[in-house]
């Protein structure tokens, strides 16, 4: 019965026999292994094995998302970011004063009514206590006003007062006058205007008002015939350097003076005081 029977060499029929009887082992224990998992209880695993995550601070910290990317922007971009503002700062509002350049400290106000501390950057102004002669007008050429030269042109220096307490707030002035009886065209761009305070005896730089808050454009301006053109600041009363580097110190009591250029067009020195 064992010996293979028919048209075939025995070889052939032996192999079909140890491939049925393989196939059915195999298939017999895939039957018990089946049969013995439903039957057997639930397996207990550990945390790990379940990929439960136990809340620490370390994890808390590695979970955190990535402060470069914004939930709500949608796909992340693959170029790096260039900036990144931390949510939880107190946000400036736009509308609000530029805030100082770097080495600026806020000065106290000593009353409400006080400017701001950016008020030390020049601004325009209609307030002058000069009472200038109007001249009488010449005709303007057909080629338009000519460039104002320094010659042409009248720059002063006022103060809104002679004398303040330390901790005030001066005001200065630079005051611009067509001098000549015929309009005149000047670039007036911020950078080429200043007002700077000087020691009483004019030997020590004490604050200029394009050290900290510098502004610069093309502004070019018809100049009419004495009528003012007027900047001004209103100083923190405190010292500052080019670029505003190192720390700005009180100016304590005592003599000073103000000049104010356009250009290289220099004021003559306006005297006050800063009373204990």
């Amino acid at each position: 019965m064992w010996e293979p029977v028919g048209p075939l060499p025995a070889s052939v029929y032996w192999r079909r026999r140890l491939t049925a009887v393989a196939a059915a082992a195999l298939l017999f224990g895939a039957g018990v292994w089946g049969v013995s998992g439903l039957l057997s209880p639930n397996d207990v695993r550990s945390p790990e094995s379940h990929g439960t995550t136990t809340l620490s601070p370390s994890n808390v910290a590695h979970s955190a998302p990535d402060p470069t990317t914004d939930p709500t922007s949608g796909p992340t971009s693959t170029t790096p970011s260039l900036t990144f503002t931390d949510s939880s700062a107190p946000q400036r509002d736009p509308s609000s004063p530029a805030t100082p350049a770097p080495g600026t400290t806020d000065p106290v106000p000593t009353s409400d009514d006080q400017p701001p501390p950016t008020s030390e950057q020049l601004r325009p102004d209609v307030t002058t206590s000069r009472d200038v002669p109007v001249p009488t007008p010449v005709p303007v050429p057909e080629t338009g006003p000519v460039p104002c030269t320094n010659d042409m042109l009248d720059v002063s220096a006022e103060v809104d007062r002679p004398s303040y307490q330390v901790g005030e707030r001066p005001v200065f002035r630079l005051v611009i006058v067509n001098a000549t009886d015929q309009p005149c065209v000047r670039d007036l761009d911020p950078i080429r205007q200043e007002i700077v305070v000087w020691s009483g005896d004019g030997a020590t730089r004490l604050w200029s008002s394009n050290d900290c808050f510098p502004a610069s454009g093309v502004d070019l301006r018809t100049l009419v015939p004495a009528q003012p053109v007027v900047s001004a600041v209103t100083w923190a009363g405190r010292t500052s350097a080019p670029g505003c580097a190192g720390p700005r110190t009180e100016v304590g009591p005592g003599a000073y003076r103000v000049m104010t250029r356009l250009d290289d067009d220099i004021s003559a020195p306006v005297p006050f005081l800063l009373n204990p």
